[in-house]
């Protein structure tokens, strides 16, 4: 992990059934990481990024929707660290080009 991109934050888990485990950054990733954001698959641009949720390691997302940066984990490392909507977490992440 490079201390000087990565970025810790509390925030609360999210569930909205279209693209569950949703977790809101308090940032803005194109300005934090001087990083503009890339393809990630047929119809999305964002950031590919690794880190921990509660110490536990993960590499996935963050998108833009409605104004908002969201990390989005996958169900199945949701399921594996026992994720649930309105619960709080501690977030270190970081571009996966640090």
């Amino acid at each position: 992990m490079n201390r000087h991109r990565a970025v810790a934050f509390r925030a609360t888990v999210q569930n909205d059934h279209q693209r569950p485990w949703l977790v809101p950054l308090p940032f803005d990733p194109v300005s934090q990481w001087s990083t503009p954001a890339r393809p990630l698959w047929k119809c999305g641009h964002g950031h590919r990024v690794r880190g921990s949720v509660n110490g536990r390691d993960f590499r996935g997302a963050v998108v833009e929707r409605s104004g908002t940066f969201w990390l989005q984990l996958e169900e199945s490392y949701a399921a594996l660290v026992g994720l649930v909507a309105g619960q709080f977490v501690d977030v270190l992440i970081e571009p996966e080009d640090a």
